[in-house]
């Protein structure tokens, strides 16, 4: 099987949301892991006492979405403030960015790209 090479790009992406345009970028896995340690918080199982981390998924989201929108800057209040489904288009659009399959490309030994599935040209 042929080694395959990784872009380590950023995606960007422009939405167009009621004529407005956002553009958004994928988050590296630090500032991921950075945003997950701010929505978790620790509790005790009350049926074993043991030490359990919560990670409130709302809330990440949320914090994801104020980091990946990079233009125009989206603050906190100004995000409390839009109508809702501005806000699930960009929920969508942030998690498809972040845990929507990677398209995937093979590169042959010359160079040429090569779509993963057999059979398209």
């Amino acid at each position: 099987m042929p080694a395959r090479k990784l872009n380590t790009d950023f995606t960007e992406e422009v939405v167009k949301i009621r004529d407005q345009e956002f553009r958004l970028r994928e988050l590296s896995i630090g500032e991921y892991d950075d945003l997950v340690k701010k929505a978790s918080t620790e509790h005790t199982n009350a049926m074993t006492g043991e030490e359990e981390e919560r990670t409130d998924n709302q809330l990440l989201l949320k914090l994801m979405v104020l980091k990946c929108v990079v233009d125009p800057k989206v603050s906190a209040a100004d995000l409390s403030s839009m109508p809702m489904r501005v806000v699930l288009k960009l929920n969508q659009t942030v998690n498809r960015m972040h845990y929507g399959d990677e398209p995937s490309e093979e590169v042959k030994a010359d160079g040429e790209e090569e779509d993963e599935k057999k059979g398209n040209a």
